[in-house]
């Protein structure tokens, strides 16, 4: 296995530097194989999908097509697979970020009873409890 940078991620589903997205690429297709795949840590994987919100091009239900292709793809190893399946279901039919919905059910799997938010977005969610403001 091997681990992968979100600039790595980024240049391959970009395609958007004339240098390193071709080499992105051919890493990604060619070297890597289902004996030795790529390696998506939740860091990468939610700092890609926040760098990809940033752009016009990556409405809501793009960037969960991204996700479940991520998941799909048999060259990769997703970190944490099931929450992060979880929190894209969550993702595709409520208001909050795919962000805050892997929080919560990353803290669900560790056996949190509650995740507190004060994101009004993410608080309107059944899987979050508002923070009282007092």
């Amino acid at each position: 296995m091997i681990g992968i940078d979100s600039s790595v991620l980024l240049r391959y589903l970009l395609d958007d530097d004339p240098v390193w997205s071709p080499v992105a690429t051919r890493f990604i297709e060619e070297e890597l194989t289902v004996e030795e795949p790529g390696y998506i840590n939740l860091v990468v994987l939610a700092e890609t999908v926040w760098s990809l919100r940033r752009s016009p091009l990556f409405e809501k239900s793009k960037l969960a097509s991204v996700v479940e292709g991520l998941l799909e793809f048999d060259k990769f190893v997703i970190a944490e697979r099931d929450a992060v399946a979880d929190a894209l279901s969550r993702f595709r039919s409520d208001g909050a970020g795919f962000a805050d919905f892997l929080i919560a059910e990353l803290n669900r799997a560790a056996g949190a009873s509650a995740t507190v938010a004060i994101d009004r977005a993410a608080a309107r969610s059944l899987v979050f409890q508002r923070l009282p403001e007092r």
